[in-house]
């Protein structure tokens, strides 16, 4: 089955879970991007750890997951595209466009895969309590427009994430995961697309398409980049936890 581990606070363990990222220090190597990505996760990992706990939830591999794109999230370029966009997308649909939103840097096309997915599992009681029962799936403007608002808005961003790893537990129940693996897979899915079979989700685990910035650089791999935040942060709880 897809395994949700406990998580061990203990030296051994986070040298284990973290042996994949050793070979980049990413705090480093981004400086102020992570700096600030960290300041933005404090902020909204109020709403994370809420939802998280609400429904069963691992909420430092939410954070973990979305850190990549919070390293790179730009308000100012975030609200530029975002409102060209819009009119685009709420008249045409995402054949016309289709592009990133707010914090967690969530599409439409993402979104509306996570919407049409949980109608499947309309009676579950997950489903109900994060709203979804109630979103319209009409292929029109003012049902687009309205996945824009919600996906303006970070508790929805977070409710989506959550969706998003109930389908992806569902569709791949018979998956068993490494601690490791499991923050491998998940951010990969979440990077190339949750629905896509476990086999392309993990050909993505190594690839090297995410870059820090929105101009040319180097590029890392975004699972590997999650993979070291989620380290990181227990290393940090770890030595709180001692002092």
């Amino acid at each position: 089955m897809f395994i949700t581990v406990k998580k061990s606070f203990s030296i051994l363990s986070l040298l284990l879970i973290g042996q994949q990222s050793l070979a980049n220090d990413y705090k480093q190597l981004f400086g102020n991007r992570y700096t600030r990505a960290e300041k933005t996760a404090a902020e909204v990992r109020p709403v994370i750890q809420k939802y998280a706990k609400a429904f069963g939830e691992d909420s430092d591999l939410m954070e973990a997951i979305i850190f990549p794109e919070l390293i790179r999230y730009n308000a100012l370029y975030d609200a530029i595209e975002t409102g060209s966009l819009i009119g685009l997308y709420a008249r045409f649909g995402y054949e016309y466009a289709d592009f990133s939103i707010g914090l967690f840097q969530m599409k439409p096309t993402f979104a509306l895969s996570i919407e049409t997915e949980v109608m499947k599992h309309k009676q579950s009681r997950w489903v109900k309590l994060l709203g979804f029962d109630k979103i319209s799936l009409a292929d029109e403007p003012r049902s687009r427009l309205a996945r824009v608002d919600r996906l303006e808005n970070v508790e929805w961003q977070v409710k989506y994430l959550v969706a998003m790893l109930k389908c992806l537990k569902l569709k791949n129940s018979r998956l068993t995961l490494t601690a490791e693996d499991r923050v491998l897979f998940t951010a990969s899915a979440y990077n190339c697309g949750w629905d896509k079979s476990a086999t392309v989700i993990k050909s993505y685990i190594s690839k090297k398409h995410y870059q820090p910035g929105y101009w040319e650089g180097e590029k890392y791999a975004f699972a590997d980049v999650a993979l070291y935040r989620y380290a990181d942060k227990l290393k940090n709880q770890e030595l709180r936890i001692r002092g």
